[in-house]
């Protein structure tokens, strides 16, 4: 068993023509964008873990990207109490306070139709209505602070519908476009505006040193199976681990930068912010879906994914579920399940033997799922430490396989990106995506330049990234529910 709680549809779109007032707060003009946007893209060179889960690099060209979104071009309304009216009869609705923007605009207009559900209706009087019926907005009386108490009085398309049973405060309600007599004047127009999202960028440096004379000194190192030339050859390739699994525990764990006294000084002892990049864990944590299991994920929260995808209108229904090992296993269990359950035990030990391999994508439900486990959530020493108590071996990511079309700042030109990528700041020819630089002093090996006397050898390893994660309320988060308990 699991629980699984969809998110809302957003949706701006009201009863209001695209004017000024609707500029006033939707305003998007090309001089106000420029600074914010992504000026450059292209094609960039995985460096982690999660920049292969991405399955796509691109590059950019400022200290932070807006990315606008749109929501829903229609949406359900939220109504107050529906008193119960007679058949043939008009009902009066009056919609909750957070259907009004600040302009006191709502999406409900004069001639649009409501849907009543046919659980509170009769047709005629005394019978019950077996499907939902329509009720259209004939008058719209303004009323209360931002016209929160307007009222809308519907009638009924058909004389013998009886609204039977209260609608109740709270229920959500679709809304269409309602029927005219010819020569009527139209209905009320219909806007929509954005809703933005700003990505931050990372800067991340790894250092290494060795003194001089170090290089020189003969070792079993070099003689050995795998060895390298000199001490070098370690310290460098170690300084590019740590390097790429800092920018891999970044886009997995980073939570942005909020603190103000987090500064550094420059060389001039200028004290300069220090930003971060939001990773896909917080995103999720904030955005996305939550699954929570108990016990164990089994068939049934496999079947759950299919309607959270609805929820959020994914009409594609490829995704790709990404877990930890304790969580893998469980859905492998499923897996073997399956084959028990369908095979009739006749082949169970034929597919057994291939499982290991064929069992990377299902299509199940209508829905085709593939798996990666995610190794480093078990490494022993990060993810995988007993502080964490498995917390990152029982989660899991599902994630769609879509584009998300954003525009470039520079020109406006689409630019479509998977929903989960990976940036590196390259523009003007600097690139730092991963830039490697020697700071030779005296004792350094291969330069007959130094900047300074001191007898040893440097090296600098800096990439400026940043993580974009667009749809996320697409996504869904698989957690045990054990982190649930205080």
């Amino acid at each position: 068993m699991s629980t699984i709680t969809p998110n809302a549809i957003l949706s701006t779109t009201k009863a209001q023509r695209y004017g000024q007032v609707w500029a006033d707060v939707y305003d998007m003009l090309k001089p106000d964008i420029y600074s914010e946007l992504i000026q450059y893209y292209g094609k960039g060179v995985g460096l982690a873990e999660w920049t292969q889960i991405a399955g796509n690099t691109i590059t950019f060209g400022s200290q932070s990207a807006t990315v606008y979104e749109e929501g829903s071009p229609y949406k359900l309304v939220e109504v107050d109490e529906i008193a119960v009216k007679g058949e043939g009869v008009d009902i009066l609705v009056t919609l909750a306070d957070a259907e009004y923007d600040a302009n006191g605009k709502a999406y409900l207009a004069l001639h649009d139709v409501i849907v009543i559900p046919a659980e509170y209706l009769q047709k005629p009087t005394g019978t019950k209505a077996v499907k939902p019926e329509l009720y259209q907005v004939v008058t719209v009386t303004l009323a209360g602070l931002l016209n929160v108490d307007t009222t809308y009085t519907c009638r009924p398309q058909l004389a013998t519908v009886h609204l039977h049973k209260a609608v109740p405060a709270g229920t959500k309600l679709m809304v269409t476009g309602g029927n005219f007599a010819n020569e009527a004047a139209g209905g009320k127009p219909k806007s929509s505006g954005w809703y933005s999202r700003t990505f931050y960028n990372s800067t991340v440096r790894t250092s290494t040193a060795q003194g001089g004379s170090t290089q020189s000194n003969k070792r079993y190192y070099e003689e050995l199976k795998g060895g390298g030339t000199g001490i070098w050859t370690k310290n460098t390739a170690e300084a590019s681990m740590r390097h790429t699994k800092t920018i891999s525990d970044q886009m997995i764990l980073g939570s942005g930068v909020t603190n103000t006294s987090l500064t550094m000084i420059n060389r001039d002892n200028d004290y300069i912010d220090v930003t971060g990049t939001v990773g896909v864990l917080q995103h999720m944590v904030s955005r996305a879906m939550p699954q929570y299991y108990n016990s164990a994920y089994d068939k049934t929260c496999f079947e759950d994914i299919k309607a959270a995808l609805q929820s959020q209108g994914v009409l594609d229904r490829n995704v790709s579920f990404f877990y930890g090992s304790e969580l893998g296993r469980q859905v492998e269990n499923i897996g073997l399940d399956f084959i028990k359950e369908f095979s009739g035990g006749t082949d169970f030990m034929r597919t057994m033997g291939s499982i290991d391999s064929s069992f990377k994508a299902v299509k199940f439900n209508g829905v085709l799922v593939s798996f990666k486990e995610i190794p480093s959530f078990s490494d022993p020493i990060a993810y995988g430490a007993d502080a964490f108590d498995d917390y990152f071996k029982a989660m899991g990511f599902i994630i769609p396989d879509v584009d998300v079309t954003i525009k470039d700042g520079s020109d406006g030109v689409p630019l479509s990106i998977k929903n989960l990528t990976l940036g590196f700041k390259s523009y003007n020819g600097d690139d730092r995506t991963r830039r490697i630089s020697r700071l030779p002093s005296v004792g350094d090996m291969d330069s007959s330049i130094a900047v300074d006397d001191w007898d040893d050898t440097r090296l600098s390893i800096l990439s400026e990234f940043r993580v974009y994660f667009n749809k996320v309320n697409q996504t869904i988060l698989v957690q045990d529910d054990r982190i649930l308990i205080p």
